[in-house]
């Protein structure tokens, strides 16, 4: 388990290094305090991608804590890492931990119906001057979201695959996480 959560880990932060890298040369950039994507409540995600979040949480004596929040929540409601009082306003209780989904929304391509490369982006993005000046060539450098979510699934097919309403694809990251950490042998590695 450990080792398939460092996996997951890297191709998170690969992810979000890409991302972070295709902002600079694109010139896209989330307004301050924006979080229109964070309270959206039809967010899906992979159960997987929140394997980093729910060890973290394990490991710090946080999981059934949070594990009990989020049974509280009413299904389709926006993310329960969503923090209006966090540092600054609009943001992610555990950021360091956020999911694929989180790391690549705005920066990254996917193929339309001519095979042709398109931002996948929101309205607010998409009304900025920055935008409007993507060319072809700069779009080529966004991450492609099916090659970090291919990545993941090389790590673990079903659970890459197993689209659930972003709560619950976290609730279920920390049922397996937590089952496994309390049932591992004695002297195995963290």
């Amino acid at each position: 388990m450990y080792h398939k959560i460092q996996r997951v880990r890297k191709v998170l932060n690969d992810a979000a290094t890409h991302a972070e890298r295709f902002g600079k040369t694109s010139g896209l950039t989330c307004a301050a305090g924006c979080n229109r994507c964070c309270v959206k409540k039809d967010i899906h995600a992979s159960t997987l991608e929140f394997f980093p979040l729910a060890y973290h949480l394990v490991k710090n004596g946080l999981a059934e804590g949070f594990y009990q929040k989020l049974e509280q929540i009413p299904d389709n409601d926006m993310c329960a890492l969503f923090s209006a009082l966090g540092d600054t306003p609009g943001s992610c209780s555990n950021y360091p931990y956020r999911g694929l989904i989180c790391r690549l929304f705005g920066y990254s391509s996917g193929p339309d119906k001519q095979g042709q490369y398109r931002l996948v982006s929101c309205k607010t993005l998409k009304e900025t001057p920055a935008y409007n000046n993507l060319t072809p060539q700069i779009i080529g450098r966004a991450p492609v979201f099916s090659a970090y979510y291919m990545q993941l699934a090389a790590i673990d097919f079903m659970l890459a695959n197993e689209s659930l309403q972003i709560n619950q694809a976290i609730k279920r990251a920390l049922e397996l996480v937590m089952t496994h950490y309390l049932y591992r042998r004695p002297g195995r590695r963290a």
